[in-house]
């Protein structure tokens, strides 16, 4: 008997068929949420200050996560079920359901370093957002968060990179305001030369925190900027991606950013030999004053 699904998932109107395994595991749905569904969590979207929780608004990104969201009662009762579920064993479930043999493939020892299959998986949700991003006792510590990036001035969103090693999945839906007439902050999947990666498990990264040497980089595909359209992609070593350069707009970028940690990295980073005597030195005492020269 077939599970129906919650008709607030992010998945609901995707079929294993949507999953594409080149250059990495990812998905790129378009009207990802019944359109009415979709219509009413736009509508009620949180305005900006509520998100920017009594930060200053300017030219990066600000996040709210689901710690916070859920216990927000300026935030939508919908809103609040939105977040609950896509930190829930639910959702994890049914994304093992649609990518797990994808999961086992890039890196067959997940479930033997955790102890138990995929489907077995402990699930909380982050209790502090990026600053404490595993929860007690979870295999798997899940977030979603809302997201809005201002671009008053040109500037490049993000150029390639990988995420943290930590990170299992990432996921953006998008939340466009019908006013927003820029161009560009489009997801970009990238596909990187093979001397990046020394091994399976490690890439070789130019800058911190992950950023990848864009001369060595081309982009496959591109997710287009639009409202209800869903991005998804299991992380690894190969999974490059990059957010293409926005116009100038006083419409702030809006998204929702679902993500995964477990409790080990997944794969290295390989940083130059300059950066990595410069992140050695300021992990010891007064190293710092040496680092600044690096």
């Amino acid at each position: 008997m077939q599970t129906l699904k919650n008709p607030l998932s992010v998945l609901s109107r995707t079929a294993k068929a949507d999953l594409v395994t080149y250059p990495y595991p990812h998905l790129v749905i378009t009207e990802a949420l019944d359109p009415w569904i979709f219509e009413q969590l736009s509508s009620q979207f949180p305005k900006d200050d509520i998100i920017l929780n009594g930060r200053t608004a300017k030219d990066t990104w600000f996040d709210y996560p689901a710690c916070k969201v859920v216990e927000d009662e300026r935030v939508s009762p919908l809103w609040r079920d939105f977040f609950k579920y896509h930190t829930s064993k639910a959702f994890f479930d049914e994304l093992v359901a649609l990518a797990g043999p994808q999961m086992r493939q890039l890196r067959p020892d997940l479930e033997q370093r955790t102890g138990r299959r995929l489907e077995d998986f402990v699930v909380g949700m982050r209790p502090g957002g990026r600053g404490d991003p595993l929860a007690d006792g979870a295999d798997a510590s899940m977030e979603c968060q809302f997201y809005l990036n201002y671009t008053r001035k040109p500037r490049v969103v993000r150029g390639p990179h990988v995420d943290r090693p930590s990170e299992l999945f990432a996921m953006l839906l998008y939340f466009r305001r019908a006013d927003d007439e820029s161009s560009g902050a489009d997801l970009e999947i990238c596909e990187a030369a093979t001397d990046l990666y020394p091994n399976p498990h490690a890439v070789k990264i130019s800058t911190l925190p992950a950023e990848i040497d864009d001369s060595k980089v081309r982009t496959v595909k591109t997710a287009t900027y639009a409202a209800n359209t869903l991005v998804m992609f299991l992380n690894s070593a190969h999974s490059i991606h990059a957010v293409s350069p926005r116009t100038p707009t006083d419409v702030p970028r809006r998204h929702i950013n679902f993500c995964c940690d477990v409790r080990f990295d997944l794969f290295d980073m390989k940083l130059p030999a300059r950066l990595a005597a410069k992140k050695a030195l300021e992990t010891m005492p007064l190293g710092w004053r040496l680092a600044q020269f690096l």
